[in-house]
C-alpha cells in the first residue's frame, strides 16, 4: 500500500476498469431502470455509468445503443441517455399495442397448431422488478417459439420493458395476460 502512495499511481483491482462488457453494462443498467434507482424521465450520463461500472466510454455508448434498442431510453448527442417517459410511451397506448400484439401472437398460435402445455405461472410476492420482467420476457420466448412468431414477441418484450418502466403498479396486467 505504501508502494502505491509513494509511486503516486494506484493499483486497479482486477477486472474493474475496462473490463465490463457492454452486454453486462447495459443488462446490469436495464436491471436498475426497472427496479427503480432510474425513474422514468431520468437523465444516465456517460460518466456516471463509466464510474458506477468502471467500464470504458465505448463500452457505455454501446451499452447505451441496446437500451435504446430495446426501447428503455433514448440517447441524444451530447446530453446523455434519458429514461423512456410516459410522454415517449403513454401507458394507454402501450396497453392498446400490447393487446394487439398479444391478439396477433395468439391468431399465430392457433394457425400453427401450437399448444403450450406448461400453464404459466407468475411469482408477484418479493421478486424484483427485473426478476419479473425476466419471468415474462422467457414466457413471451417461449410463446414465440410455438407460434414460429419471434418479431412479435420481440415487440412485445419491449412493451413489457416500457410498462415496467413507466406503469410499473400495472405490470400485474401484463403477467395476467400472459397466463390466460
Amino acid at each position: 500500500m505504501a508502494s502505491e502512495k509513494s509511486s503516486g499511481v494506484k493499483k486497479r483491482a482486477p477486472g474493474v476498469r475496462g473490463q465490463a462488457s457492454p452486454l453486462k453494462v447495459a443488462a446490469d443498467l436495464r436491471d436498475l431502470i426497472v427496479d427503480g434507482a432510474f425513474k422514468a424521465g431520468a437523465r444516465i450520463t456517460e460518466r456516471a455509468v463509466i464510474e458506477r461500472f468502471g467500464c470504458t466510454a465505448a463500452s457505455v455508448r454501446e451499452a447505451f445503443h441496446l437500451l435504446e434498442k430495446q426501447g428503455g431510453i433514448v440517447v441524444s448527442a451530447r446530453r446523455g441517455a434519458r429514461v423512456i417517459d410516459q410522454q415517449l410511451a403513454p401507458p394507454s397506448e402501450v396497453f392498446l399495442v400490447w393487446d394487439r400484439l398479444r391478439w396477433l401472437l395468439g391468431e399465430e398460435l392457433r394457425r400453427r397448431d401450437g399448444v403450450i402445455n406448461d400453464e404459466v405461472q407468475f411469482s408477484r410476492a418479493g421478486v424484483s422488478n427485473s426478476k419479473r420482467l425476466a419471468a415474462a420476457e422467457a414466457a413471451l420466448n417461449q410463446l414465440a417459439e410455438a407460434a414460429q412468431s419471434p418479431r412479435i414477441a420481440e415487440l412485445m418484450a419491449r412493451t413489457a420493458l416500457h410498462v415496467m418502466i413507466v406503469a410499473p403498479e400495472r405490470f400485474d396486467e401484463i403477467e395476467a395476460s400472459l397466463e390466460r
